[in-house]
């Protein structure tokens, strides 16, 4: 089962907002997750306790954590998942963004395997019900003119 854990890189905020739109999704921040005791502790002993509980780590870091999941995989080891996001792609200060980049996650990746993944978060794409018309047709204009229509 699909379990996301937000380090500390991502506000709290960000799980808040999508238990109230979403309670069907499991979501945690590392503040509140096991009352708080991992905040500011040591990458590989966040990573090890998410992987023995089945969470997916969802971080912004890619200093740190790329040397710690390079070194347990040389080694064998198994860590469970991560999922980086990518500034340039989502600011840690676009909310409405992440939340609907972690739910599309979420219902897109739920029956998947859940083993020693590594991967990036995608950018949400707009729903095409809200864009398009019955015939699937731009119902008004949501795109520059340098843009090819988000329905052809």
């Amino acid at each position: 089962m699909l379990s996301l854990l937000l380090d500390q890189q991502v506000s709290p905020a960000i799980a808040d907002r999508i238990q109230a739109q979403r309670p069907d999704i499991q979501i945690a921040s590392i503040y509140d997750w096991r009352g708080g005791a991992f905040v500011g502790v040591a990458d590989r002993l966040i990573l090890r306790a998410a992987a023995d509980e089945n969470c997916t780590l969802v971080t912004y870091d890619r200093r740190t954590i790329p040397a710690v999941l390079a070194e347990w995989g040389s080694a064998g080891l198994s860590h469970g998942v991560v999922v980086f996001i990518d500034n340039l792609t989502i600011r840690s200060n676009d909310y409405g963004r992440l939340v609907r980049a972690l739910t599309h996650y979420w219902d897109d990746e739920l029956a998947g395997d859940w083993t020693d993944r590594i991967g990036f978060l995608p950018v949400p794409t707009p729903d095409r019900r809200k864009l398009c018309g019955p015939h699937g047709r731009a119902t008004k204009p949501v795109f520059s003119p340098r843009m090819k229509p988000a329905c052809s």
